[in-house]
């Protein structure tokens, strides 16, 4: 093999790999690969729970990820509160970090659009309203006290929501006087935070609670599951494409998901480019070392 091309092969300019890594991510966003998404029984542990709740019944969702996390919590939360809507739940929203009410008001911002227009050509009976059918209690801080608050005294710990309005005054709260009349507990996190609710909601109060998480975190929680604590986690943009297989819909998890696979097959071919180069690089040098 010509040991002009190893050296050049070795000392590749780095700009030629970020353009690779950038074709390799737009490409299968511009052209969908459709790849395969296997669904797995811990993220239909999430999604079963939602499912067998009667129409009309009101969950409480945790919105409790950091901006820096959007690309992979948000398509999640998205694919939950259409599954929500579609099945005529009533979500309320709450959030223990001071950096999750712009993703939280995001979220529901972009379903509220999208069943306005439902609603505009016909395809639903009524739009969204919000205090009715979902309503967003903004940042609560205290943890562990405002949990065991709401524990006993939903209405009287979250005293108003993001907007100012009275918790008394919102319809979708009317039957809500602590955290156990919630019939289940969805808690969207790129950190710990769920073991709060784990330890002091669910084991206090015995409120079933699902885990939506980044990837790295899901690892994590995968005893709190096998305890029985949580019934299912949906983790990173995997668990997201699940999800939204399992809702019959392609969203940003799935798309993102060609992206991500696409790229690590990259990532292993320079991996296994530049080891075997260094590899006929060394031979070529021992020979060279003999003569």
């Amino acid at each position: 093999m010509n040991i002009k091309f190893i050296d050049k092969l070795l000392k590749i300019d780095r700009r030629i790999i970020f353009v690779l890594v950038v074709i390799a991510i737009v490409i299968p966003i511009l052209f969908p690969l459709n790849l395969p998404v296997q669904v797995t029984d811990e993220v239909r542990g999430v999604f079963n729970e939602v499912e067998k709740l009667p129409p009309g019944s009101t969950i409480l969702v945790a919105f409790d990820y950091e901006p820096s996390t959007t690309p992979e919590m948000e398509p999640m939360g998205i694919a939950l509160m259409r599954q929500c809507f579609d099945k005529g739940l009533k979500v309320v929203g709450i959030s223990w970090l001071q950096q999750a009410p712009g993703n939280a008001i995001k979220v529901l911002s972009k379903i509220q659009g999208e069943y306005d227009t439902k609603a505009a050509e016909g395809k639903r009976e009524k739009s969204l309203v919000y205090g009715e059918d979902y309503a967003y209690m903004g940042f609560q801080p205290g943890w562990q006290a405002m949990i065991l608050g709401i524990g006993r005294d939903f209405k009287g710990t979250c005293k108003v929501d993001y907007k100012g309005n009275d918790a008394f005054s919102l319809p979708i709260l009317k039957d809500i006087e602590k955290l156990a009349d919630f019939p289940y507990l969805i808690c969207l996190h790129d950190d710990s935070m769920i073991n709060h609710w784990i330890i002091y909601g669910h084991e206090i109060t015995g409120i079933r609670i699902g885990s939506m998480c980044t990837a790295v975190m899901a690892p994590g929680i995968y005893a709190n599951l096998n305890a029985g604590q949580i019934t299912g986690i949906v983790g990173g943009l995997k668990g997201g494409s699940e999800y939204e297989k399992l809702l019959k819909y392609r969203g940003a998890a799935t798309s993102g998901m060609d992206s991500q696979t696409v790229i690590h097959v990259l990532i292993v071919i320079f991996i296994l480019v530049g080891n075997f180069a260094y590899l006929i690089k060394e031979h070529h040098l021992k020979k060279e070392r003999m003569r």
